[in-house]
């Protein structure tokens, strides 16, 4: 049974530690990125004829022209050292197909970040919304993981991001070896989840709850990709908790009640 039991758990962990970039850069649409990436080159150009041209008539009014040539203010004259990918959703149905996709634009001494949606009628792609606005750095410096100015709440969090995975194993030997009446492999799996979880955005220190939700390990740290910020997330051990006070009891039982 213990075999069995290290054996799950090693599994859960190596899925949980994939590395989502390895399936993301799998995943991009070639046509809808390379669409998107001439529409930007006709900002840095201000050929606004043709990006207004390519927008959607039902995205258009009277300030539309205004508002593009604020964007195309932001891109410099000299050719980019890099165009990056950043994020990447396409929503489709049988009467819609809508696609939304975020860019960071290297240059010399700047750096952009390009979002656009993309409505799909007939093999032609109509723009529904764009937006472009400078970065103070590379998003890569601006989402790294680092402990400098962070707030005690974020440190608290991070804590027992470390603690509770600690507590979740420590709690899951014990169960193994405890004498339970009755269904074993369901309090195993009640250890083995947190409840509620407490979500901080590491870059920013911005705190998420979510009430209705579970996690393995009751703690979790994700990076959706190489330039997203880093998400540390706890939830309540509530099976590991109980099982502690329920212990204490178990022990006590007769011989002939245990497992």
């Amino acid at each position: 049974m213990v075999k069995k039991v290290v054996f799950s758990i090693t599994i859960l962990l190596l899925l949980a530690g994939c590395n989502p970039e390895v399936f993301f850069e799998k995943l991009i649409p070639n046509e809808e990125i390379a669409f998107s990436k001439q529409y930007f080159a006709l900002f840095q150009s201000r050929n606004f004829d043709a990006i207004e041209k390519k927008i959607n008539p039902t995205s258009k009014n009277d300030l539309l022209r205004y508002k593009l040539e604020q964007m195309a203010a932001f891109f410099p004259e000299e050719e980019p050292k890099a165009i990056n990918t950043v994020d990447s959703h396409i929503f489709k149905t049988t009467k819609l197909w809508q696609g939304t996709f975020t860019f960071q634009y290297e240059f010399q001494n700047k750096w952009l970040l390009a979002h656009i949606v993309l409505e799909k009628k007939e093999d032609i792609f109509l723009v529904n919304a764009v937006n472009v606005k400078p970065l103070s750095d590379s998003l890569e410096n601006i989402n790294q993981f680092t402990f400098q100015e962070k707030s005690a709440m974020s440190y608290l969090i991070f804590a027992l991001a470390i603690i509770l995975p600690l507590f979740t194993v420590f709690t899951l030997a014990f169960c193994l070896k405890t004498p339970i009446p009755k269904g074993k492999w369901f309090w195993m799996i009640f250890i083995l989840f947190g409840f509620t979880q407490v979500v901080v955005n590491w870059t920013t220190g911005g705190i998420i709850i979510k009430p209705i939700s579970f996690q393995l390990f009751s703690s979790s740290f994700i990076k959706a990709s190489f330039y997203a910020p880093v998400f540390v997330s706890i939830s309540f051990p509530l099976g590991a908790i109980i099982f502690w006070i329920k212990r204490k009891k178990w022990l006590t039982l007769p011989v002939e009640n245990k497992d």
